[in-house]
């Protein structure tokens, strides 16, 4: 496209800059003929404004006042080709031309604007022949990368070679690096940041390895439009998994769904190992909202099965502490989480968000960011002043049995109490529930199993007797 300096250079047109010559860098985006009095009414920014001064005032403040005028429509320069009757220029308005950096062009009133405008035009339309071309490049290119490369990362560079840049995407709410190619450059380049629009929150990083082109705004814009596409197909896939997660968590909930069967489809998601629940409150003004919190970059990989629950989530995860916590960050620095025990088999995943849900309530209670279950004793009270007090400590050493004993109709509460109120007499207990000794022995290891406290040591009698004298007390336990 050409500047104002270019059109000067042309011979053939035969044009005299005579102020503002610090302007003349200025693209020419159009040419328009005006001879009325009021110019600015009708020129675009960028336009080249051509006149034979026919509407030019005579006095010298007039035309400084004219000038002004025009300069604030943001024309790239005036080509004034004057009548033998048209008003002279006066200093003042070349002294105002020369202030403002704004190009005045003298040529001769046998100077056809026609010609001028021809090239104007002929110039603008090779630009946008050019961009058209380029941007057209752009899509092939990625087109092709879509077609050779599934990762991200990999189409990224496959662009930024064809441009000449390297290239990254950044989470403007934290800054974490989303997506990077991997070239890297000893001298120290700029880094250009340009948003994406969209529900990404993201910007584009950039920086050229070649020199800059004044034309190639409108082939960044593609750019960064194609990326805002990719991300946005991206978020699309993370909200179906959200809402498939939910689905399964909602179904191991209401024991639609055995644990041990889910467990191929928790590893196709990345959710291997030892796994844990999470019951969390979040915070009110979070970088991320509880319904948009799966978008946050630290859980794109292997993140968390999520579910809305009356206000809160419950989250099943990796016992990972880092990814914990990275979940604690994108809710805000006010969430807290109670993390539940390993979830086993034996117990089932009903039992670990109770414990998660308990972890929590002690975790608001200590006013922590993150707890774990059984990381605070309840305490050993041997009078609850509370229904609450009670309750935490039934629910804390007698819970596992006691859902256990829901889900699968067995009777570890009647076991344990009664063995306890036969001061851990293994016969007299077998005998008063009617079972074989051996089947009392399974019993009390399931009981441990579930609970971590071993029934028949001196600690784990202790905790378990207050625990059931507390619910006997509030009719929590018949």
């Amino acid at each position: 496209m050409l500047t104002v300096q270019d059109l000067i250079d042309i011979e053939l047109l035969k044009l005299q800059a005579v102020a503002g010559l610090a302007g003349t860098g200025r693209l020419i985006t159009w040419a328009h003929t005006v001879d009325l009095p009021d110019p600015w009414r009708w020129v675009s920014p960028g336009d080249l404004v051509m006149t034979t001064g026919l509407g030019l005032p005579a006095g010298e403040e007039e035309q400084v006042t004219w000038l002004e005028h025009l300069i604030q429509s943001n024309p790239s320069a005036l080509v004034i080709a004057p009548r033998p009757d048209a008003p002279a220029l006066s200093a003042k308005m070349l002294e105002t031309a020369d202030r403002l950096m704004f190009p005045l062009l003298h040529a001769s009133f046998e100077l056809e604007f026609v010609k001028l405008s021809h090239h104007v035009i002929e110039s603008v339309l090779q630009a946008q022949r050019e961009r058209f071309n380029a941007s057209e490049r752009l899509f092939q290119t990625y087109a092709e990368a879509l077609r050779k490369e599934p990762e991200m990362a990999e189409r990224l560079r496959i662009l930024g070679d064809a441009l000449g840049l390297d290239l990254a995407i950044e989470d403007a709410v934290s800054g974490a690096t989303i997506v990077q190619t991997h070239a890297t450059h000893s001298d120290p380049q700029p880094v250009e940041r340009i948003p994406i629009a969209g529900r990404a929150r993201a910007n584009l990083l950039m920086t050229r390895k070649l020199q800059r082109n004044a034309d190639d705004s409108i082939l960044l814009r593609s750019l960064v439009g194609l990326l805002g596409v990719e991300l946005e197909r991206l978020m699309i896939h993370r909200d179906q998994q959200r809402e498939e997660g939910s689905a399964l968590l909602r179904s191991l909930l209401d024991s639609e769904t055995e644990f041990a069967l889910a467990r191929p489809l928790l590893e196709r998601r990345g959710l291997a190992g030892r796994l844990v629940s999470l019951a969390i409150l979040p915070d009110s003004n979070g970088p991320w909202s509880p319904d948009e919190v799966h978008h946050a970059p630290a859980l794109h990989n292997a993140g968390p099965l999520l579910l809305n629950d009356n206000g809160r989530l419950l989250a099943l995860c990796r016992d990972d502490s880092a990814l914990i916590e990275a979940l604690r960050n994108s809710l805000g620095s006010r969430a807290a989480i109670g993390v539940s025990g390993p979830i086993a088999a034996a117990s089932g995943f009903r039992e670990s968000v109770r414990q998660a849900r308990l972890a929590l309530t002690q975790a608001r209670e200590l006013d922590a960011p993150v707890l774990r279950y059984g990381e605070v004793e309840t305490g050993l009270i041997m009078a609850p002043k509370s229904l609450a007090e009670a309750r935490a400590l039934v629910g804390r050493y007698l819970g596992p049995l006691i859902e256990h004993d829901r889900t699968q109709s067995a009777a570890l509460v009647t076991t344990l109490m009664t063995f306890l109120d036969n001061d851990g007499n293994w016969k007299a207990t077998a005998l008063d529930l009617g079972i074989h000794r051996q089947t009392l022995v399974y019993r009390l290891k399931l009981v441990e199993q579930l609970t971590g406290i071993k029934p028949t040591t001196t600690q784990g009698i202790a905790r378990f007797w207050i625990a059931i004298q507390a619910g006997r007390n509030t009719e929590l336990l018949s």
